[in-house]
């Protein structure tokens, strides 16, 4: 079993220290798009997929303005297909896709591997199909799913993942996973949980989004915070960042010789496990 830590999208973010953690007052913050690509017995498992090759060749107008604001550097080489590809693996190798959440550059690659199970919590999935507001309409952006993916939603059944509520599992044989709504930054925005042998990893997507903030014992907010962060959460959607972290610390205080956290931005949190 062999579990792939990429960066599928830097990102460059105008005031961002307040959120990653990295930059200054006045310079932008770096920060990555980490997404997981695990083996297992019915082939890849992709957790997000950054963004898509579409983007970085012929982005329509709202992505290139969500490029613009983001600070997004376009590579086709960090696109998540090409490193498939680099890893020896063909696209049609990705058999499953688990996504957090439907924002474009956590689900921009979803054409790149059309004939992958699309995994998502239920919530999310009505977020994109009857979206509520301009919150919901404008970041999900229905050229990421126009090729018709092979949905699989997924609704709470009354299990439990440690404390938290969750969908079913799903097994793979050497993987399984399961998703555990961390809602607020979107409506059914989810974490991913993968088993892999008897640990847990958790991505958290942007539950929360700077790995002190999870510190189970000396946890610190992102420099900044109080002056820069409002203005960067400009909608009601991205207010909670953040508030699911004393829950997180908590099952890292209980279980942290089982589970391990990781988040998509930070890239403190993609370069640790790639040492």
């Amino acid at each position: 079993m062999r579990i792939h830590h990429l960066n599928c999208g830097t990102i460059n973010v105008p005031a961002g220290a307040s959120l990653i953690g990295t930059g200054g007052f006045f310079t932008p913050a770096r920060g990555v798009t980490h997404c997981i690509l695990a083996e297992t017995d019915d082939g890849l498992l992709l957790v997000d997929t950054g963004w898509g090759t579409r983007t970085c060749l012929n982005p329509t107008f709202p992505m290139r303005l969500m490029i613009t604001m983001s600070g997004t550097h376009c590579s086709l080489e960090e696109t998540a297909i090409r490193q498939v590809e680099r890893l020896g693996y063909s696209p049609q190798d990705v058999k499953h896709i688990a996504l957090t959440h439907f924002h474009f550059d956590h689900a921009g690659g979803l054409p790149d591997f059309p004939h992958a199970k699309v995994h998502v919590y239920r919530e999310e999935y009505e977020a994109i199909t009857q979206p509520r507001d301009m919150y919901e309409r404008y970041p999900y952006r229905a050229e990421h799913w126009a090729h018709g993916p092979d949905w699989v939603v997924h609704d709470l059944a009354g299990e439990r993942w440690f404390d938290f509520d969750c969908t079913p599992l799903v097994d793979l044989g050497r993987v399984a996973f399961c998703l555990v709504p961390l809602t607020g930054h979107t409506r059914g925005h989810s974490g991913v949980a993968l088993r892999l042998g008897d640990k847990w990893l958790l991505h958290c997507g942007d539950a929360y989004t700077y790995h002190k903030d999870v510190d189970p014992h000396d946890p610190h907010p992102p420099p900044y915070q109080r002056t820069l962060r409002h203005f960067i959460n400009l909608n009601r959607a991205m207010r909670p960042i953040g508030e699911h972290s004393p829950r997180l610390r908590a099952l890292l205080r209980q279980h942290g010789d089982r589970v391990q956290l990781t988040c998509s931005h930070d890239p403190v949190e993609l370069y640790k496990f790639e040492t």
